[in-house]
């Protein structure tokens, strides 16, 4: 089993499949009720050329869908699997995501990214530690549109060094007028593990499953 690959089981109920396979015609069914219409009919009154024709005209079309049919389902089968060898690829790597958790290494500073769609007056940055206790709260004022970050030094509001772990934040907008600025906050860390389910792919990020088509940056170990 490849490192921090966790597969998830697929659960097939028997019955249901002979149901589904019971309430479709394939081609061969097809073919084995127009031989057996050509065997019912009339002898004295044969069915005209012109049906016939007809019906083996809808079989061909009918055979190549299910041929057009099984080469997409090939062609996405082979998709998924290349998207699945690349999303492995993600494992060590640090990932920037919309989200709000990042990891804190020991004595290590960490930059925490966020989106504002308008200026702000004043801008909130509160810091929780994995027990939803708040660590330390700071403001910013003046803040421009766009992508804006607040370096965190990894000290708590009494001015001491807070231990290695997970952590979260939220921040808190408002204009000069004191309406809230909705913020979209960034979160960051390595992807300790990929997980397929259900043809979605996902990287755990500090301990969080994140779709990897929330991914915006990559970056090396």
């Amino acid at each position: 089993m490849i490192g921090g690959l966790t597969p998830i089981p697929t659960k097939t109920d028997p019955s249901s499949q002979i149901q589904s396979e019971k309430s479709s015609l394939g081609k061969n069914d097809f073919m084995t009720l127009l031989v057996a219409q050509l065997q019912a009919q009339d002898p004295t009154n044969p069915m005209d050329a012109q049906d016939f024709s007809a019906q083996l005209a809808q079989f061909s079309t009918v055979e190549q869908m299910f041929s057009v049919n099984d080469n997409l389902v090939a062609l996405q089968e082979s998709q998924v699997s290349l998207n699945n060898t690349s999303v492995l690829n993600l494992i060590g790597k640090t990932v920037n995501s919309t989200g709000n958790g990042f990891a804190l290494a020991e004595g290590a500073s960490v930059d925490l990214k966020y989106n504002i769609p308008t200026d702000a007056e004043k801008v909130t940055i509160d810091i929780f530690d994995s027990s939803n206790q708040l660590v330390v709260s700071t403001d910013q004022t003046d803040v421009k549109a766009g992508s804006n970050l607040f370096a965190w030094s990894g000290l708590n509001s009494k001015g001491d060094e807070v231990p290695a772990g997970d952590y979260f934040f939220k921040v808190t907008a408002e204009d000069g007028l004191g309406n809230t600025i909705l913020a979209e906050t960034l979160s960051s860390g390595k992807v300790s593990e990929v997980i397929f389910d259900e043809g979605i792919s996902y990287a755990v990020v500090n301990g969080v499953k994140i779709p990897t088509t929330q991914i915006t940056q990559v970056s090396g170990n």
